[in-house]
Formats: C-alpha cells, structure tokens, sequence
C-alpha cells in the first residue's frame, strides 16, 4: 500500500471520530437547559400550517454561534437567526433553569421561562399568563439522534387579547413545536424539521476535561 493512500484512509477514520470526541469534552450544563447551547447546533424551523411553497420559503434557521455553559453564572447563549427575508442575532441567559431574552444592553427584556423551570407551574411576563401543561413525548423526534431526550414540558400561553398557545420544550433544544388555538381547533403553526452542526463545536476550556 502506498503512503499517500494510508494517509488518506487514517484522515476518513480520524475525522469523524475527531468529531466524537470533541462533541463528548464539551461543557455539560448540571441541570437540564430547555433552550439549545451548544456551539454550532443548527435547528430549522417551519410553519406547518402554510401552504407550499410559502412553508418551504418561509423556513427559519437557528443557530448556536457562541456559548458559555460552562458551570458558574449567568450563562450566555448567542443565537443567530436567518430566513429568507433576514438576518438576526439574539442573546439570551440561562439561570436556574429559566432562560431570559436580553437587549443590547444586557438588561432582561422578555423572560421565555421563569427561574425553577419546569417545577415552577405557573408565571406571568410582559402581560402573559403562562402555565406548565404537563410532559409529553414529542412525535416529530425520529429527525433527533438517538442519544436525544424526546420527552420534553408543554407550556401554554394565555394572552390578555388573541389566541391561546401551547409550546413543547425538550432538553438541550427549547422550542421544538407550537400549537395555537384557532375556531376551537390547536393548529401547529411552528416545528423543528432539521437539526444537526454546520461546524465543528469549540473546544472546551483548557481547565475542563473530557
């Protein structure tokens, strides 16, 4: 065998095992997050209730482009999002188990959900009344890997005018599908059809190890 084609065999074995390895020495955060953090997730959204080609078209793009879950606080997750129309960058914090939606100067302006989630059943924010529902399998998780949770907490949401919504969360991806009631009927009007890394994860910091 020549040395050239040895070389090119051990690089095709080493990189995906590379790839392991590197998403196994990532920082772990100690309790469930209910939000996506990890370097380089990209989830794809869809709204189910459009008709094609306006659902296809209309698809939303979510991406981890920078993370600290490393232990300690607050916990900061930068989220890039794009669609056809755009392109948007959005910070958020995770404490205890709530995650906030943070302005450009840092200050909490929406709290998605509250500190001791999911055992805190009840909150109130910027006018709306949420309430945990209950947990739930997720249908749609064939797309995750095996190694997902698929089991995840459905979330309703009670404006003061306009429809109720109902939003299932699932470990390590937040928001994976969204009802909102209409005539009488819940329309799903949101869901996660893609996940996967477009990049590698970063490294994990020099005093963490695998």
């Amino acid at each position: 065998m020549r040395r050239g084609t040895a070389l090119r065999r051990c690089s095709a074995l080493l990189a995906p095992a590379l790839l392991l390895l590197t998403l196994a020495c990532q920082p772990r955060p100690a309790q469930p997050v209910y939000g996506p953090w990890e370097e380089g997730l990209t989830l794809l959204f869809e709204d189910p209730s459009l008709p094609q080609p306006e659902r296809m078209s209309d698809r939303l793009q979510v991406r981890v482009a920078q993370s600290s879950m490393a232990p300690g606080a607050p916990r900061l997750v930068r989220l890039d999002l794009a669609n056809v129309r755009g392109q948007a960058s959005l910070s958020v914090r995770h404490q205890d188990g709530g995650i906030a939606l943070l302005g450009e100067d840092g200050h909490v302006v929406a709290q998605t959900l509250p500190p001791g989630f999911p055992a805190t059943a009840a909150w109130r924010d910027r006018g709306i009344q949420f309430s945990v529902v209950g947990r739930a399998a997720w249908e749609g998780s064939a797309i995750l890997p095996a190694t997902s949770e698929a089991v995840g907490v459905w979330v309703e949401a009670q404006p003061a005018h306009g429809p109720r919504r109902r939003t299932l969360y699932l470990p390590n991806l937040g928001e994976v599908e969204s009802l909102e009631e209409r005539n009488g009927a819940w329309v799903c009007v949101n869901r996660l059809v893609g996940r996967g890394f477009l990049d590698l994860p970063a490294a994990p910091l020099p005093n963490q190890r695998p």
